[in-house]
């Protein structure tokens, strides 16, 4: 017993080790979000980041490689924490449009739910600002991060031109389905690009769930009125 105790701390010390180590890689991941954020990559010092995570300077070549490695690291932990809160929203959607004969009007219905549900994740409070900070810098001056980005919003875009697709009888690949699509997700991410000056204007403190269900209202009409199709007022 005694030697298969001993033998077992070199595994504990490893794993103490890795798991220090993914704290480490984490916290730095976290802090650059914000310093990117706040003063874009050309701007932003490793220095800094390396002091406000508490690591070493040597850390950053360590864990990224360099200081574009680890602009490319945030943007994938962004792109992929997004990604997984619509993710089970895009596999419902999926199975639901396997669904034989489905009529316009069970289509739209669902296509409502599904933006509703986009929208409810959007006007949530709990996502960090500094994420949509960077991705609005990579909007305006895009590079391989905004790439990378992309890729995991990629999903959600497939679902919603299919969506466009069925309900105007036109191909996924059309342009017209792709930018009508784009223009829907418009009028959702406002909720977010432009939250200050929606608040402002509508006199409110945030988004709480009269706000919200405003904005949802808003969109089931909107979606509506441009499908052409009556969906009883009962539904989600």
């Amino acid at each position: 017993m005694a030697n298969k105790s001993a033998n077992s701390k070199p595994w504990l010390g490893r794993l103490a080790c890795q798991s220090r180590s993914e704290r480490t890689r984490q916290r730095l991941i976290e802090v650059a979000v914000e310093v990117f954020s706040d003063l874009g990559f050309e701007a932003a010092s490793t220095r800094t980041i390396v002091e406000r995570a508490q690591a070493n300077l040597v850390s950053i070549p360590y864990y990224f490689g360099n200081k574009l490695g680890l602009y490319h690291a945030v943007a994938e932990y962004i792109g992929s924490s997004i990604e997984g809160r619509f993710r089970p929203a895009c596999d419902k959607a999926r199975e639901e449009l396997q669904q034989p004969n489905l009529t316009h009007a069970q289509i739209l219905d669902m296509f409502i739910r599904f933006t509703q549900e986009f929208a409810r994740m959007m006007l949530g409070a709990d996502a960090p600002s500094c994420w949509g900070q960077f991705i609005y810098r990579e909007q305006f001056d895009p590079t391989e991060a905004f790439q990378i980005i992309h890729g995991h919003f990629v999903p959600l875009l497939e679902v919603g031109f299919e969506y466009v697709s069925r309900l105007t009888g036109k191909p996924v690949t059309d342009p017209e389905t792709r930018i009508q699509y784009m223009g829907i997700l418009s009028m959702v991410k406002f909720t977010r690009t432009d939250r200050a000056s929606v608040l402002l204007a509508m006199e409110w403190k945030e988004f709480g769930e009269e706000e919200t269900e405003i904005v949802l209202k808003m969109l089931r009409r909107n979606l509506l009125a441009i499908f052409g199709c009556s969906v009883p007022e009962s539904a989600s």
